[in-house]
């Protein structure tokens, strides 16, 4: 089949295309103007679209990727990044081109798309989840607040843990709550959500839904931190109790197609802190034995599950990791490190024994993986820190959804509403 993947720059991006191109399907990806594009750095994309940067401008995306798929018919339209909002709010100008995919409905969207309507979403569904405050340009429940410290305060929209930010203190706090007020995040009915840090390790869970029900599911515990806060190992850890956790959720939600959380454990319990609207990092899950990109692809199809099977999901235990993201933490704190760092990687030492590549697997895609790490590796050796920061910040830019971008979304689909009901 001929696939179109919304975005180029990310971790998903690239592992997504990986998957389907080892099936023989043909994969096309959107590309913003960036330096920098995971998904197209491999034999595995066959061809690459140039369209806006999806956080300047939702809308003139859309029409950009409009065009596109008017131009080439495709098959099918997966979601790997924060498009799936733009796409959810236009379906259906999107059907109408002839290419099928799967997201939910826009009421369903709108509850998990920012954190505050995620945390009431959790809590209406009855999943744990630590103690927060939701803070508006009244402060009046800053008392509460600092009750809860240390704590993370989150604005609501913010991608690949942008707009988060940690105060240990009631002076942090203070600052850092200082600092949203002057960039005018209590503007318009603007708010905060201010959550207790919780100690544990980050569990990430993800699964694919058909109308509501639940059709395979995965888990694994980042047990190593990359870069930004991404997990550079992971280790697979399908604990019962969370997907039923994730099929309640989405059963509650009525969701159709792919949805991620994040969630903290502390003694055995899951927690949840964050949730996604889409497809996140899939390999792991592969490995340990559910392939949710084509679980994604078969609904998006249209295809009917069972009524009787009951969820997929993998194994425990399996070990996997991305060096991109390593090197790129190994960077932030020096060159040795990052010599260290790409030296243990080679020789299978430490994290690595008994762990397989995710994101640049070299069995599968030798010339491309060896020239990206290479160079990548380089850049890092000359640029440093300044190197990490540059092409992590260009990679977000390129696909994030900003707060004014989901005013607009959401401007423009209350609109509409009111025109079809006057």
């Amino acid at each position: 089949m001929k696939i179109l993947l919304t975005d180029a720059s990310g971790l998903t991006s690239r592992q997504v295309s990986t998957i389907l191109s080892q099936k023989h399907h043909q994969v096309h990806v959107l590309s913003p103007p960036s330096f920098l594009l995971l998904a197209t750095l491999t034999s595995h994309t066959t061809k690459s679209h140039p369209v806006p940067a999806f956080s300047a401008s939702p809308y003139t995306w859309l029409d950009a990727t409009l065009q596109v798929l008017r131009d080439e018919k495709f098959d099918v339209l997966l979601c790997t990044q924060e498009q799936v909002s733009i796409i959810s709010a236009s379906s259906p100008l999107l059907a109408s081109t002839g290419v099928k995919f799967a997201v939910p409905e826009f009421e369903s969207l709108r509850r998990v798309m920012d954190k505050v309507s995620a945390c009431q979403a959790l809590s209406d569904a009855g999943l744990p989840q630590p103690e927060s405050v939701v803070l508006n340009s009244s402060l009046e429940t800053l008392s509460q607040c600092e009750a809860l410290l240390p704590v993370y305060v989150k604005t609501p929209i913010g991608t690949a843990s942008t707009g988060v930010r940690r105060a240990a203190n009631l002076d942090e706090l203070a600052s850092i709550i200082a600092d949203f007020v002057a960039k005018g995040c209590f503007d318009d009915g603007g708010e905060l959500v201010v959550q207790k840090e919780m100690q544990g390790s980050l569990l990430m869970v993800s699964g694919v839904f058909e109308h509501g029900r639940l059709r395979a599911w995965h888990a694994c515990v980042r047990v190593r931190e990359g870069v930004g806060g991404g997990a550079s190992k992971k280790v697979s850890l399908p604990l019962k109790a969370v997907g039923e956790h994730l099929q309640g959720f989405g059963w509650l939600l009525s969701w159709h197609g792919a949805l991620s959380m994040d969630a903290i454990l502390e003694g055995g319990r899951a927690w949840y802190v964050d949730v996604n609207p889409r497809i996140v990092e899939p390999v792991n899950g592969l490995l340990a034995g559910v392939d949710l990109v084509e679980e994604l692809l078969q609904v998006s199809l249209g295809d009917k599950v069972e009524e009787e099977r009951p969820p997929k999901h993998g194994i425990e235990g399996v070990e996997t990791h991305q060096l991109v993201l390593a090197m790129m933490k190994a960077a932030e704190e020096g060159r040795v490190q990052l010599l260290m760092e790409g030296f243990k990687a080679l020789m299978g030492f430490h994290e690595y024994a008994g762990s397989r590549e995710e994101l640049t697997p070299l069995d599968s895609d030798v010339v491309w993986g060896f020239l990206s790490l290479a160079g990548l590796f380089l850049g890092l050796l000359l640029g440093g820190a300044w190197a990490v920061e540059k092409l992590r910040g260009d990679t977000i830019r390129n696909y994030n959804l900003s707060a004014k971008g989901w005013k607009e979304i959401l401007e423009k689909v209350d609109s509409g509403k009111e025109e079809n009901n006057p």
